[in-house]
């Protein structure tokens, strides 16, 4: 009786994880995911910060967006110390606390790889608790690693018929000859990837 249970349980898994897997080739393949619907309620966003450059890029990304259209809430690691003061000095106003979440990073500067594997399995978790939190309808990323774990975990729901979510991924102005590591493994699986210069659109 316990052996039939085992059999039938595992059975019961595998096919729950291939139907899963089907969703997710289906959503890779499928131009139908790039398609534009009109909203109706202002539209669920999260912003994910990087430092530096990446903060500063983003800001102009997004300075033109409606606060009536889009209900925007930050993204940024706890070690990134300068990114909220830059966002605020843009907007002109502080943000409240529910427009800034900080999640952990995968992996800091220098960081040993052996030791990102289990800062890197920390940060999936907690960017997927966000993303299940906030639910978001646009993930908007454009380059940094902390966007890694945000937009799977977007994808991931999304396959799982849990989220209906877009990503959109824009290459870092300062990637010139080639794709960055982290838009390269998002390409798959990203609904819009834009480029800022011509010599990348081949890649």
């Amino acid at each position: 009786m316990v052996e039939a249970w085992a059999y039938y349980s595992l059975l019961g898994l595998v096919g729950l994880l291939t139907v899963y897997l089907i969703r997710i080739l289906a959503l890779l393949s499928s131009p139908e995911r790039r398609r534009q619907v009109a909203p109706k309620k202002p539209i669920a966003t999260l912003v994910v910060l990087g430092s530096g450059g990446h903060t500063a890029e983003m800001m102009q990304i997004t300075r033109k967006l409606s606060l009536g259209r889009y209900k925007i809430t930050y993204v940024l690691a706890r070690s990134d110390k300068t990114s909220i003061g830059k966002v605020e000095a843009v907007l002109g106003r502080a943000l409240s606390s529910q427009e800034v979440v900080q999640i952990p990073r995968s992996r800091e500067v220098g960081q040993s790889w052996a030791t990102s594997i289990l800062t890197t399995a920390y940060a999936g978790v907690s960017a997927f608790l966000l993303v299940v939190q906030t639910q978001p309808s646009l993930v908007l990323a454009n380059g940094p690693g902390t966007c890694l774990p945000v937009c799977i975990a977007a994808f991931a729901l999304r396959a799982a018929g849990i989220l209906d979510s877009r990503i959109v991924f824009c290459e870092s102005f300062c990637r010139v000859q080639s794709l960055s590591l982290t838009g390269r493994l998002l390409y798959p699986m990203v609904d819009r990837f834009v480029v800022q210069w011509p010599q990348l659109v081949h890649r």
